[in-house]
């Protein structure tokens, strides 16, 4: 088992990490203050290749595996968090879903939208009264006429009206109203019937909306289905988000290395009582406890995208439990690490003078975006005993 990088993918990481040091960081509390969209990273990260890079060669992608993407999501995410979800987006998620069950059709149109116009398809899921529990889900697409007639309300979006491509979960409905489970159907921006509503005053990640998306009547092609056989459709997409899970774990570990390395070097710097910050063994142990975490975090996260499956038409997605460990024992140690490192700037850290506190609040997001760490656990209990359902 080799742990060393390719020429190529250190190539891939060291691009990554040029952009965000030199582009990216400087206007990160930008995106944060303002609510405001980056823009100009998606057209750079477009330029450079980053955004469809799992994209299949004969569709104009890179066609690279998911490791190679964890690497640049990593490395961007140590500068701006908000450009490293974007990262994932756009080489994860529904895309994995497009490219493993879609139509050429739908293949090649999404594959466009992303290496041109740097679209970032978006997963409409969460609703209201289903978040965790996705099989309550309400909004319904019914056959109506030749088309699929959506009706229902998502919220916590990421990248609601942002997004050219939706891909949108819903009840899957035959034209006499039978539920035929659920099912995942595209919906493009500024289709009649489908509108945006309230966007969320988020905590963290604020450059990127989280936004209530409404459908209210809204036709579309009935080939806009992305698997129509309804044999375990519903668990054939999921399939897609342990990719997602990866990409977020990735981000959250970038977050947490970058405001690692910012302590590190400043306890190298700042001077208490005649002594250097990084002199003191309590600091010292509490910085060591964090490199184990990030390292630990790191291997977990590279052997579930390493270890990522053949689905159909050569799509390589992650194991559901290698995803779900990954991103409880990221989220949860990224948080401590970068709380840690704050708390080795004192006052200044607290301050927004300096990017520490952001970080905190764009990292605190993956302990429940994704799946909780709850849901998370309760996933990988279940491989464990099978036979043996909760009582709760």
């Amino acid at each position: 088992m080799d742990f060393q990088l390719s020429t190529e993918q250190q190539a891939f990481a060291d691009l990554a990490d040029r952009l965000g040091r030199e582009v990216f960081a400087p206007l990160a509390a930008r995106w944060d203050r303002d609510h405001e969209y980056p823009y100009g990273n998606v057209e750079l990260l477009r330029q450079n290749g980053l955004l469809g890079m799992t994209i299949p060669k004969r569709f104009g992608g890179l066609g690279r595996p998911l490791i190679d993407v964890v690497l640049v999501i990593e490395q961007v995410a140590k500068y701006c968090g908000v450009t490293a979800r974007i990262v994932v987006e756009a080489n994860m998620g529904a895309l994995g879903c497009i490219m493993a069950y879609g139509t050429e059709k739908q293949q090649r149109v999404t594959a466009r939208r992303i290496l041109e116009d740097g679209d970032k398809p978006a997963i409409g899921m969460t609703e209201p009264n289903a978040g965790t529990d996705l099989t309550a889900l309400s909004t319904t697409a019914r056959e109506k006429d030749g088309h699929y007639q959506i009706n229902g309300t998502k919220h916590w979006i990421t990248g609601g009206g942002i997004s050219h491509t939706n891909f949108i979960f819903a009840r899957i409905l035959d034209k006499a109203g039978r539920d035929q489970g659920i099912g995942g159907i595209l919906v493009d921006k500024g289709t009649p019937g489908f509108r945006f509503g309230r966007v969320e005053d988020a905590m963290g990640l604020r450059g990127i909306p989280e936004t209530e998306l409404i459908f209210e009547d809204c036709r579309v092609p009935l080939e806009n289905l992305v698997l129509a056989d309804p044999g375990n459709r519903f668990k054939k997409l999921m399939n897609g988000y342990n990719a997602q899970r990866i990409g977020a774990s990735s981000v959250a570990l970038g977050i947490a290395q970058g405001a690692h390395d910012l302590a590190v070097d400043y306890m190298g710097r700042r001077t208490s009582a005649g002594r250097k910050l990084a002199e003191y063994q309590g600091l010292r142990w509490l910085m060591a406890k964090g490199e184990s975490n990030l390292h630990a975090a790191r291997l977990l996260i590279h052997r579930a995208a390493c270890n990522a499956r053949h689905l159909p038409n050569n799509v390589m997605l992650p194991d559901m439990k290698e995803a779900s460990i990954a991103k409880i024992f990221t989220a949860h140690h990224a948080f401590d690490v970068v709380s840690d490192s704050l708390q080795m700037f004192g006052a200044a850290g607290y301050s927004r003078d300096l990017p520490l506190e952001r970080m905190l609040r764009d990292v605190r997001m993956f302990q429940i975006g994704g799946g909780t760490s709850q849901a998370q656990s309760n996933m990988i209990a279940r491989s464990l005993f099978p036979a043996a359902p909760p009582n709760n």
